[in-house]
């Protein structure tokens, strides 16, 4: 009888050092989530990651549901997602740290001229309400970039810069 108690505790035991195993590993895997990516990115020589090709993915579908039928709009459109879809993650990372380099990928990505793209670059590197973005883009944190981009989107922030741009 005395075996048996013992028997079972040690499978209690088991089983919480087992569980508690478990979530500390995805507490970690969570955590270190953002810069083990960041440096899977950097091992395969700035290739996309497959959480890289999701987000990618992600953004792709968000600018293609601002189609509106305007067919000139919808050529613009198509135009940036084809772009954003051949742009290597580590590109658009490296651009959030440098404005010359996110005007660059700006006019090249999009329909604007040079000297909309660097208004563009100038404005997001100069207001500090753009550094959340830039800080997330940056360091890969793809989770915290949604979140600034919905903050900048509902405080009009995002608005403000189109229009700003396309009065140059």
């Amino acid at each position: 009888m005395r075996q048996e108690r013992y028997h079972k505790k040690s499978h209690k035991k088991a089983i919480w050092i087992t569980l508690i195993t478990i979530l500390v590993l995805i507490v970690l895997g969570i955590v270190f989530f953002f810069p083990l990516n960041n440096a899977v990115r950097n091992i395969s020589g700035g290739n996309d990651t497959p959480s890289d090709k999701v987000v990618k993915s992600e953004l792709v579908k968000k600018v293609s549901s601002t189609k509106n039928g305007n067919a000139k709009h919808d050529a613009n459109v198509e135009k940036a997602a084809t772009a954003l879809k051949a742009t290597k993650m580590s590109t658009i990372v490296n651009s959030a740290n440098n404005e010359s380099d996110a005007a660059k990928l700006l006019q090249k990505n999009s329909t604007l001229s040079s000297s909309e793209s660097k208004a563009a670059a100038k404005t997001i590197f100069s207001d500090s309400k753009y550094d959340g973005l830039r800080q997330a883009v940056s360091s890969g944190n793809w989770y915290s970039a949604y979140n600034q981009y919905k903050t900048l989107s509902n405080d009009g922030s995002l608005t403000s810069l189109r229009d700003s741009i396309s009065n140059k």
